[in-house]
């Protein structure tokens, strides 16, 4: 979970963007119950605020960067009517283009990757010399 505050943490895949928010949605209603039940006013909500807002950060900027995406998309999520649409989309639902699993690292770009498999060559087998030839009767020993 060290992606919830550190945005540089490297890439992590939906499903642990996935937990990322549900643990974040579960910390800022347990904030919003402290904060009204201890009366801490304007400055305790505040920093709920900050805090859930810098933990979406962090998770999002991960996860962008795992689907190949620039971190300056983030800022297409503050939009009032699309934002968490986008969020949602590109970094919850959408798998990481031309990849199946995101928990895979990408092959290098000039590495040759073979359209089908070489072909498969026999096993050498040891040779053994083959047996002299039948000799029928007695015409064939005397012969040179």
């Amino acid at each position: 979970m060290l992606a919830l505050v550190n945005p540089c943490h490297g890439k992590i895949g939906r499903t642990h963007w996935w937990l990322s928010q549900i643990a974040i949605f579960c910390l800022a209603i347990g904030g919003l119950v402290a904060t009204f039940h201890f009366s801490t006013g304007g400055v305790g909500l505040a920093v709920l605020v900050i805090m859930i807002m810098y933990m979406n950060l962090c998770t999002c900027l991960n996860r962008l960067r795992d689907s190949s995406r620039p971190g300056i998309l983030y800022l297409s999520f503050f939009l009032p009517s699309i934002g968490t649409a986008l969020m949602f989309y590109f970094c919850g639902i959408e798998k990481s283009p031309g990849r199946f699993r995101s928990d895979r690292s990408h092959l290098p770009e000039d590495r040759f990757v073979p359209a089908a498999p070489p072909p498969v060559r026999p096993a050498l087998q040891p040779r053994v010399p083959s047996p002299p030839p039948k000799e029928f009767g007695r015409r064939n020993r005397g012969a040179v």
